[in-house]
């Protein structure tokens, strides 16, 4: 019988983002190995091949690694990828392993500012949207957390998808529903529109408590009404709405986008 797959992770000493690719991983029930060495590190079996048997009720053997990941600064042979081609190891860059894994999701990067209570804004936006968003995100206690879902869309956090893949992309391009979508900020709310320069008005919310964070804020919002969210569902998930007050009422503006979640499907695979 075939062994498990469990992949060893080559990654540079003090780097952040290889607990999270573990995690990943971990919701693809991948089996994985993190080492963080140095090119010149020697090689260290140690923990890499454990003696006895990996799963009692199969009964299977674990044989170590079945192949290898390891970051651009290992491009060079150093002595595990060695190893790893005497034991007939597939190696490949964690580059390519990001772009085979999320080939067919929809990748949504979000930065830190863009969280309200301790998950990324847009995430609970498709959530409550029935989109069934995956999630690759970090607890209070700042550990990785890996939930993968059944929709197409993963919302990942932006620093640890930059210092993995830099300025290349991942996964398949979405379809845009306002590719002219826009905020305009005034003193105490915020306007939306489907397109400023047309004055496609979409609706009113107050302004966000935080101004360090105002701005990933409304890009979150701006970017879930580009993927489908009516704007009903999203204010249905604002937080910090509770005592707003509706300021269109009594001018000529009326709310344009709201759109009910029929084909939620439509939105899924667009």
């Amino acid at each position: 019988m075939w062994p498990k797959r469990k992949i060893l992770i080559l990654a540079p000493h003090g780097t952040e983002e290889g607990p999270g690719l573990q995690s990943l991983l971990g919701a693809f029930q991948i089996e994985t190995i993190l080492r963080q060495v140095s090119v010149e590190d020697p090689l260290d079996l140690k923990d890499l091949t454990i003696p006895g048997v990996d799963d009692e009720d199969e009964g299977l053997p674990d044989y170590g690694p079945t192949e290898i990941v390891y970051w651009p600064e290992f491009e060079v042979n150093n002595s595990y990828r060695q190893w790893g081609e005497k034991q007939g190891l597939l190696q490949e860059p964690v580059f390519n392993l990001l772009h085979k894994l999320w080939e067919q999701e929809v990748i949504l990067p979000v930065s830190e500012d863009e969280q309200e209570e301790g998950r990324p804004l847009l995430w609970k936006f498709l959530a409550g949207a029935g989109y069934e968003p995956s999630l690759l995100w970090f607890d209070k206690e700042g550990r990785w957390v890996a939930e993968r879902r059944r929709g197409l869309h993963w919302v990942v956090s932006a620093n640890w998808l930059k210092g993995l893949i830099k300025d290349s992309s991942v996964g398949r391009p979405f379809r845009n529903w306002l590719s002219e979508g826009a905020w305009v900020i005034n003193d105490d709310s915020v306007d939306f529109y489907a397109n400023r320069s047309k004055f496609r008005f979409i609706g009113n919310l107050p302004r966000y408590p935080k101004s360090e964070a105002e701005e990933s804020i409304y890009r979150s919002i701006l970017l879930a009404l580009q993927l489908g969210v009516s704007w009903r569902e999203v204010k249905q998930n604002i937080r910090w709405n509770v005592n707003g007050v509706e300021r269109n009422q009594g001018t000529n503006r009326t709310e344009y986008f709201v759109e009910d979640a029929e084909h939620v499907e439509d939105r899924w695979y667009s």
